[in-house]
């Protein structure tokens, strides 16, 4: 279910953290779901459980998935209209925007390349 690229520059938790949004984005996992558990998605993948349970204290600090001691991790009920979420992405785009832009990318290649990515889906 998780694919982990150990050649990423992306750290393996946010791999995991961007797989899960994009599950629950695409209803793999709906709202009041339960999650598999830390312990499972570490053996399935072979990442460490303090790295797996980053991924998922992350997506509990945003809103996104809710624990019950003893039973697991959970999905939030608004979690695939969560936009805090999109707010946070968008800013962190903006800070990679006008890195490119700094560097010379013209708007056409950026747009083309969006373009590309949404297309891929």
């Amino acid at each position: 279910m998780f694919s982990i690229d150990l050649k990423s520059r992306i750290p393996i938790y946010e791999q995991i953290k961007n797989q899960l949004l994009e599950y629950i984005r695409l209803g793999v996992f709906k709202s009041d779901e339960q999650l598999p558990s830390i312990r499972s998605v570490s053996q399935q993948t072979g990442i460490n459980v303090n790295t797996v349970k980053r991924a998922f204290s992350d997506l509990e600090d945003e809103g996104v998935i809710y624990t019950l001691v003893g039973r697991g991790s959970f999905v939030s009920a608004d979690a695939a209209d969560n936009d805090s979420i999109a707010q946070k992405a968008l800013k962190e785009m903006e800070t990679t925007i006008r890195s490119v832009k700094s560097k010379g990318v013209k708007k056409g290649d950026l747009i083309n390349l969006v373009e590309k990515i949404y297309t891929e889906d």
